[in-house]
């Protein structure tokens, strides 16, 4: 059903507790594209300058990926037809157009990878409409999952197309064979944040599977305004038989993000997402008491390295405030990285230890809201 047209963003009394808008990039790719790597490089370099705010997928599509590879969904497929694209590496920001002007081969919204940064330097500083929750609620056989996904409104979207949600399950650390991506063929002028083991490539935030297909399923219009929730149960059930066709539930994440789903590339633009992982949420390790509706469920790598980025996956029972501060073992606050209103359930927040003049020790991570806090310690080498 269309929504009817509502002018500009009609912000609630929630505004001013805005939520950090969270970028979505899906990176069209294939196992045999010889430039895919390099695309890799700036993705991953964008994660990492911009931790709390990123969000990657990498989508295995087009001719450089064989129809038999497990790594082609049909879904995935139909994404990557709808982007206009001229070549891969092939990149979409918030599935919104940002042509780049010394480039109008680009006549879709897939942009190159060199104008990937800029165009999300432009959507990481528009206003979030919503927050995103994902709450696990249970495993019920060994590799079948629960959860609810939670969509609060705060502000009432401002385009006429429906809403939808999408919900994605990734898989990192998949090794490439001895013939994907034609590695030989790339040249790295710098270090890369890639991880590489005996100079081979692994793919990462690889979309596995599309619970509610390529362009996901409809928010009625009564729930897309201001102040109201959306609340969505999913189950899925993945394969866990052996790689690369079987998912490693260790490496796999649930993304959940809402958009737009107008009939053109130009009216499918992404509102805001959020992202956990399976293994850290679903089997939980580490957390200390919860206190007053805050749990920390895990805070990794632990130990880090100074300079890396650092995930904190919380749980917040009831819609609030939620800040991340970072203290010395004195007790002096060195860092607050987080800021965001966030509705009821899990949420990921990523820092980058290197911005914060941080040396080597132990840290005391603290999740705060208004009605409680939860600490964790953290070794930073």
């Amino acid at each position: 059903m269309k929504k009817l047209l509502l002018g500009v963003f009609a912000f609630s009394a929630l505004a001013a507790n805005a939520q950090v808008k969270k970028v979505i990039l899906h990176d069209y790719t294939g196992v045999n594209c010889q430039y895919c790597t390099d695309g890799t490089v700036k993705l991953e370099a964008l994660a990492v300058a911009n931790p709390t705010n990123f969000i990657p997928v990498q989508i295995h599509a087009g001719t450089y990926t064989p129809a038999a590879s497990p790594l082609k969904t049909a879904e995935g497929s139909t994404i990557d037809a709808i982007v206009g694209k001229y070549g891969y590496p092939c990149g979409t920001v918030d599935m919104t157009r940002y042509p780049p002007a010394n480039d109008a081969q680009w006549t879709g919204i897939g942009m190159n990878r060199g104008a990937w940064a800029a165009a999300f330097n432009v959507q990481k500083a528009t206003t979030a409409v919503a927050s995103i929750s994902i709450n696990n609620r249970k495993k019920t056989g060994p590799a079948t999952y629960e959860a609810d996904v939670v969509v609060e409104f705060t502000a009432t979207p401002s385009g006429t197309n429906d809403v939808n949600l999408n919900v994605f399950i990734l898989e990192d650390s998949i090794k490439a064979t001895k013939t994907d991506n034609n590695l030989r063929q790339i040249n790295y002028t710098a270090p890369s944040p890639l991880t590489y083991e005996d100079h081979g490539y692994k793919h990462n935030n690889v979309l596995r599977k599309a619970l509610f297909g390529a362009w996901g399923k409809t928010i009625p219009d009564s729930l897309t305004v201001a102040n109201k929730k959306y609340v969505e149960h999913i189950t899925f059930t993945v394969d866990t038989s052996a790689a690369p066709v079987g998912i490693n539930r260790n490496n796999m994440r649930i993304v959940a993000y809402i958009a737009y789903n107008g009939a053109t590339q130009d009216d499918k633009s992404i509102l805001n997402g959020e992202m956990l992982s399976v293994s850290k949420t679903f089997f939980p390790t580490g957390v200390n008491e919860i206190a007053n509706n805050v749990e920390i469920m895990s805070a990794y790598p632990n130990p880090a390295k100074i300079g890396s980025v650092v995930n904190v996956e919380y749980n917040i029972s009831t819609s609030q405030e939620v800040t991340l501060n970072v203290y010395s073992m004195t007790g002096q606050k060195v860092a607050t990285p987080w800021v965001s209103y966030e509705t009821e359930g899990g949420h990921t927040i990523q820092w980058k230890t290197g911005l914060y003049n941080l040396v080597p020790g132990t840290y005391i991570v603290e999740v705060a809201t208004a009605e409680g806090r939860q600490t964790q310690r953290i070794t930073l080498q």
